[in-house]
Parts: structure tokens; sequence; C-alpha cells
């Protein structure tokens, strides 16, 4: 019978009662818990009488000496607190206070996107969030079922096709370059048209990139895009850092997205010479899955980090 009795107080209590139960418990005053709610003499007055009720007990009872407090609220002092810090904490939840926030994002990305994506970003994001961190797990097969999981808040792609229900923000679009030691033959075509270049970079050894596409490795052929004589490629590698000190150090040229080739020439010895063509071009992006599409934390990260590309 009493848990009855309690379930049926719990369906016709609710938190602004209990807001104005504390207001009692700090003034000891129906008039003065009403005006810190913003609740006029006879609202305050309802509301005290719901309580009364549902305590079956005064509450508050007048003495020689004022107004004092039963020992019934006395008792329901720290657990009227410790309710209302639970319903704060469970509300606050799906908040997300930038300046305190400890969380961990977790992104899948290639080594591209880390490059030209995320580092360039991060000392801002920590000037924003101090206290949070990033942890990359590289993209793979398991990716997208990973998002979908929730075991992962987001990831850097292409613009290749998603499944339904995944959501993306354009970061920026991109390109392609040819790189390679400064003292390369190529590099006396540097000025050339895209066909011109490719033409003649089909005459050297090349290393080429590979990426994940329909959960297989495929490499990113440019000349068999556009329709040209393939080179000949002697280093496939899943990762652009991994074929740099080949690049460096001998004959191999190599074609990267023109973003990573720029970071690349400002750090090394290297000749840059972009492919001017758009069919070659491509946006990056962020993407994440509609389960996380309300995430408050996830929306903060997507609005900062989508705002240093705009």
């Amino acid at each position: 019978m009493q848990k009855m009795n309690v379930q049926s107080t719990l369906e016709n209590f609710d938190v602004g009662q209990l807001k104005f139960l504390q207001a009692l418990l700090d003034t000891s005053a129906i008039t003065r818990a009403g005006d810190l709610l913003g609740l006029s003499q006879p609202g305050a007055s309802r509301v005290m009488n719901r309580l009364r009720k549902h305590f079956g007990d005064p509450l508050l009872v007048r003495t020689a000496q004022g107004y004092v407090l039963t020992p019934v609220a006395e008792l329901l002092r720290p657990l009227v607190r410790s309710a209302l810090d639970s319903i704060n904490t469970l509300f606050e939840v799906a908040a997300f206070d930038a300046r305190n926030s400890t969380r961990v994002f977790r992104i899948a990305s290639t080594d591209y996107g880390m490059s030209v994506a995320l580092l360039p970003r991060l000392l801002n994001l920590r000037e924003l969030a101090p206290f949070t961190s990033w942890q990359v797990d590289p993209w793979s097969d398991l990716t997208i079922s990973r998002l979908e999981r929730g075991e992962l808040d987001c990831a850097l792609y292409s613009d290749e096709q998603l499944p339904p229900d995944f959501h993306h923000r354009r970061l920026f679009d991109d390109g392609y370059s040819f790189v390679c030691r400064h003292q390369h033959p190529l590099t006396a075509y540097r000025n050339a048209n895209a066909k011109t270049l490719l033409r003649e970079a089909a005459k050297f050894p090349q290393c080429a990139p590979r990426y994940l596409a329909a959960r297989q490795y495929v490499t990113d052929d440019l000349y068999d895009r556009l329709g040209l004589k393939p080179a000949s490629i002697v280093l496939a590698s899943p990762y652009f850092h991994s074929a740099l000190e080949g690049v460096v150090n001998s004959d191999l040229v190599s074609v990267v997205p023109d973003r990573l080739a720029r970071t690349w020439e400002k750090q090394y010895e290297l000749a840059v010479m972009p492919i001017a063509d758009k069919a070659l071009r491509f946006e990056y992006r962020l993407i994440w899955h509609e389960r996380a599409h309300r995430d408050k934390g996830l929306q903060w990260f997507k609005d900062q980090f989508v705002r240093g590309y705009v």
C-alpha cells in the first residue's frame, strides 16, 4: 500500500514544487520562497498546501519566535538538495560546457585528414576546450559500422557516397599535385597543363596512395580516372607519409592531395606541381551518424571545427 501511495505522489509531483520546497527550507518563509521563484502570494500558498498534503506534515509552523521548520522538514533538507542535484545532472548530460568538459572526442581519419584537417585546428580547439582530448583511430572498413554503433563520434572522409542515416559538413575542396625532390627532371614541367604534366610524369616510377572504398583498398590512379596511359607504380602505400622519404631520396614521384603537398613543401625539400584539372577535385568532409546528430558536444565540435574552413 505504501508503494502505491508513493507512486501516486510521484505522478502528481513536479520539479517546480521541489524547487519551492528547497526555497522554503532555505528561507523558512512561504512568501519569500515564492518571491525567489517568481510566484505570487496566492500561488506560493497553493504550492505550500500541495507540499503539506504530499508529506502529511505542515513543514512550517508559527511559534512565539516566528515561523520554524518542522522536524520532518529538517529531515527533508539534505534529501531535497540531493534530488535537485540529481535532476540537474540528468539534464546536464545533454549539455556541453566547452570550458570545463573533459570529454574525449573519438574520430576516424587517414593520415591525410590528420595533417590537413585536424592538426591545423587543434590549437584553437584546445584554447576553446582546454580539458577535452581527441582520440584518432585509423580509417578502416569497420569505420562506418563503428559510427553506427556509437564507438566513434565522427570521421574525416572524402565525398564518397555514404549509407543512409549519415550526415556531413563540408570542410574544403582539394585537388592533386605531384611531389618529387627539387632536382628531379619532372620539375621542368611544373607550369605545364594537367595532361602534359601527367604524360611526362608517367615516364618516371611512381608512388601511389591507396585508400579504402567499398571495404577494400584501391589505388588512387589519376591516369585511369582521366583515361590516360598508366604510369609505372612501384610503390602503392595506404599511408601518405610512409612514402615521403622514398620520394625525397629517389627519382620516385607521387601524386598526393594538394593541401598535403603544400604542407610537405613547407617542411621538407620537395617540389610541388599542381595538376590543374577540375575533374580531379574532391570535397573533404566531417561525417557522423544520425544517432549522434543531436549530441550537444558533437554539435559544438562540428560548429567550431567547420568554422576554421569556411
